[in-house]
């Protein structure tokens, strides 16, 4: 047993917080850091099905993905001027109170909600049931793109921990690493038309 199976649970659990701190926070420079690290966390996860150098090619495409958003919003603006109006409660405790809520279910039905899956680990198991649970919520909370990518892009990483067991081929994790830069593309252009700019698709 390596030291990345030995320590798995520091991943599975800082996947949980990850994903927490994307929900409570704003500040959008905060945002992309902390879904680099949780883009860290879940190839680690990914690495318990699949060998390191796969695993790391993961986490190149996470890093990338966050790099195309960095970029677009180095160029909007790093405020949230953009942010829509909301139709959900979002002030701090709700969120904090939705949070805990969220994590105490997916924490009671990670150990089972993959049992149809018998090469799972019991540590990713939880680990995917909670970048899903995250994720689901920060795609209820708003419609600003952003936060709505990042919720994407975790619920896309959970299913990427568990569906690796299934099926662990380079051409899975490729066609899954394309959708990640795919969505981080999309969140990019609706920032860009958000703002006024518009797309350089020209010469």
């Amino acid at each position: 047993m390596t030291w990345l199976e030995e320590l798995a649970i520091v991943a599975s659990v800082a996947v949980a917080l990850t994903g927490a701190l994307l929900i409570l926070s704003d500040n959008r420079r905060l945002l992309l850091a902390t879904l680099a690290a949780q883009y860290v966390f879940a190839a680690w996860l990914v690495s318990l099905s699949l060998p390191l150098q796969v695993a790391a090619a993961k986490l190149v495409a996470g890093l990338l993905a966050c790099a195309i958003i960095a970029v677009a919003l180095a160029n909007v603006g790093w405020s949230d001027q953009f942010v829509t109006p909301e139709t959900i409660p979002s002030s701090m405790i709700f969120r904090i109170i939705a949070v805990c809520l969220v994590l105490l279910v997916a924490f009671g039905l990670g150990g089972d909600i993959w049992s149809a899956l018998p090469k799972i680990s019991t540590l990713a198991s939880y680990g995917a049931t909670f970048l899903i649970a995250m994720g689901l919520l920060q795609l209820g909370f708003q419609e600003e793109p952003v936060k709505v990518g990042i919720g994407l892009l975790t619920i896309i990483s959970g299913f990427e921990v568990a569906y690796t067991t299934i099926e662990p081929s380079l051409a899975v994790m490729a066609l899954l690493a394309t959708v990640h830069l795919g969505i981080a593309v999309v969140v990019s252009h609706l920032l860009l038309i958000g703002s006024g700019e518009k797309p350089r698709l020209e010469g």
